[in-house]
């Protein structure tokens, strides 16, 4: 039945060489079973007759007929995988209809609740603003008015010299003395712009407080609804690549892996596709990168070329994040842009919002944005993924999808 298959695990029904579910599957005498079109495909490339699994060689082709009992239990593990996947879409259904008014009221209180304090924080730093400027305003009205003062007491001098003084007295009197120390007042002046730098400093205060709270939303993207999970596509990755059984993670081998050609194969560059691809909604994944030295993560559109040698950039339909070997975070935008990061991330969130044509990259423990892509999608997207060259044995541990959500 359904239930009971399902308790099985995939792997007893998973082809050895394309990874995926059998389509016509032969077992050999060595008891092991390969889809017919992979078998046939692998002793066509390799000549000689041996198995794929434990290398047993056979001196006589064997003969290649359909084992009709691992067939119909593939059949029917398939429609039960089809069958579970139908259900738990159409309780997606039903859980979409219920959340979908509280999630946007829920996004509108929030979205209040920020801007409101955000206005608030700028109007109290608009009046610290106009009050550190009346002070310094009031500080120089009494420089000034000091300064007034002095000049005034100079000009009834000099007056009160002019009314008193006789043509006959000498310049060594002790009133023209006074006359001669005078200020010369034509250097004095009061500073133009005694305000400056207050409004730049109020409005660098502002912006630090946007960026935490920026930080802060960030890490309420944990709080969007599982929807679906990503998953590995083993169809898809570059024969250096092994992608683990559950499908959750990928590491360069440094080694040709005997797998079959297949039209949606990375040949040249070191890439794997996610199963599942999006072309409409929310979603939001995270990628263990732990302490490795290189990578690549971010997302690709359908129609992008897989085979030969390609630039990675939004024009080709990639916009994607690196970490290159020399420590050096990228956005792969033409011309790149490199990264400015204070804190290594060891765990990568990808934020994709197709509707809005962003796609962002977040440290996933802090919760601070470090790039985002703005652009408009027209084709499907694919989540993709590279863990970069070996380097000697420096950069073999694996990338690991850790979580994923989505949200309309």
């Amino acid at each position: 039945t359904g239930s009971s298959l399902s308790l099985l695990a995939e792997k007893h029904f998973l082809c050895l060489l394309c990874r995926d579910i059998f389509t016509s599957p032969v077992t050999i005498p060595c008891g092991h079973s390969f889809c017919l079109s992979c078998l046939s495909q692998f002793w066509t490339r390799h000549q000689s007759k041996y198995c794929p699994d434990c290398r047993r060689l056979f001196a006589n082709k064997p003969d290649l007929s359909v084992n009709r009992i691992l067939a119909d239990v593939s059949e029917n593990y398939r429609k039960a995988d089809v069958q579970q996947m139908i259900q738990d879409r159409v309780q997606k259904i039903e859980r979409l209809k219920s959340s979908l008014e509280s999630s946007y009221l829920r996004e509108v209180r929030e979205s209040q609740k920020v801007f409101a304090a955000l206005v608030c924080s700028m109007e109290k730093a608009h009046k610290a603003v106009v009050s550190a400027i009346e002070d310094k305003q009031r500080e120089e009205e009494q420089r000034v008015q000091a300064r007034i003062k002095d000049i005034k007491g100079e000009i009834e001098q000099l007056r009160n010299h002019m009314s008193q003084s006789d043509p006959q007295v000498s310049y060594q009197s002790e009133d023209m003395k006074q006359v001669v120390l005078m200020k010369d007042w034509s250097r004095v002046s009061i500073e133009t712009d005694p305000c400056v730098g207050f409004t730049r400093r109020a409005m660098s205060d502002i912006l630090e407080k946007i960026k935490l709270e920026v930080n802060r939303l960030s890490k309420s993207l944990k709080r969007l609804e599982k929807y679906t999970e990503v998953n590995l596509s083993g169809k898809t990755a570059h024969p250096f690549l092994s992608v683990s059984d559950d499908r959750k993670e990928v590491r360069h081998t440094n080694k040709l892996q005997e797998v079959p050609d297949h039209p949606t194969r990375f040949d040249r560059v070191a890439n794997v596709l996610a199963k599942e691809s999006f072309s409409s909604g929310r979603c939001y994944w995270e990628v263990e990168v732990g302490t490795k030295i290189e990578w690549n993560l971010g997302v690709a559109r359908q129609s992008i070329n897989r085979k030969g040698k390609f630039t990675v950039c939004p024009a080709n339909g990639f916009w994607t994040l690196s970490l290159k070997a020399g420590g050096q975070y990228v956005a792969n935008t033409s011309p790149v842009t490199f990264v400015a990061l204070e804190q290594r991330p060891r765990t990568v969130g990808v934020f994709l919002d197709y509707t809005e044509g962003r796609v962002s990259f977040y440290c996933a423990e802090s919760g601070v944005h470090i790039y985002t892509f703005t652009d408009r999608f027209t084709d499907r997207l694919y989540p993709i993924f590279s863990p970069g060259r070996p380097h000697g044995g420096k950069n073999t541990a694996p990338l690991i999808i850790t979580s994923s959500f989505c949200s309309i």
